[in-house]
């Protein structure tokens, strides 16, 4: 399983990067304006954005509340809405697990199909 190496989640800021059983390390990016959107990056050194390898936007999605709607349909599960659980940390959750960035993709477009 993956580790967190850096979180931030605040007025200001909203990322996790995961360092990957291979050792590939991913950033997830949550921002909310000008246009809400989530994107996860591939980063080189644990550093560097060098590759966006998924993206979510409203614009994409069709306008903010097919948006959100789709967010809470591909990450946040039934125990989930429970416990109000933050998107980021949805996303994390079910990042944490994959093995390299191909399976991180994988795991993304496999959510997005099911939505």
């Amino acid at each position: 399983m993956g580790n967190v190496i850096a979180y931030k989640n605040n007025n200001s800021q909203c990322f996790c990067q995961i360092k990957l059983d291979n050792r590939e390390r991913i950033l997830i990016s949550i921002a909310g304006t000008p246009t809400p959107s989530i994107k996860v990056f591939k980063l080189l050194w644990g550093m560097i954005p060098i590759k966006s390898i998924w993206k979510l936007s409203s614009t994409m999605a069709g306008g903010y509340d097919t948006y959100i709607k789709k967010v809470i349909a591909m990450f946040i599960t039934a125990k989930d809405k429970n416990d109000m659980k933050h998107p980021l940390d949805a996303i994390r959750d079910k990042l944490l697990p994959c093995q390299s960035v191909e399976e991180v993709l994988q795991v993304l477009i496999d959510a997005e199909k099911r939505v």
